[in-house]
């Protein structure tokens, strides 16, 4: 998912499964990452978003990655990186 306008926090861009065609732009960033159980990670980017907004000042877009597809002896649970740009 990737999030162009923070206050609308819509998902505008989604790649295919097997594409991995997209970049970000150079720079310093703001990330942290969660676990959270597979069913939930789509529903979860704007919760994400303010929480990384209140840690840090941070411009668009705001990006959600899959860091693992599992954990072990978590079944059912993946770790995501979420992140967006400082305004420096």
């Amino acid at each position: 998912m990737i999030v162009d306008d923070f206050e609308k926090a819509e998902i505008s861009k989604v790649v295919e499964r097997k594409k991995g065609n997209y970049v970000k732009a150079a720079g310093k960033y703001a990330c942290f990452y969660q676990e959270i159980e597979n069913d939930d990670v789509a529903g979860n980017g704007p919760k994400a978003l303010e929480y990384l907004r209140s840690k840090a000042k941070v411009v668009s877009p705001f990006y959600q990655e899959d860091f693992i597809s599992s954990v072990s002896g978590h079944d059912g649970s993946v770790i995501i990186k979420y992140s967006a740009k400082l305004d420096l």
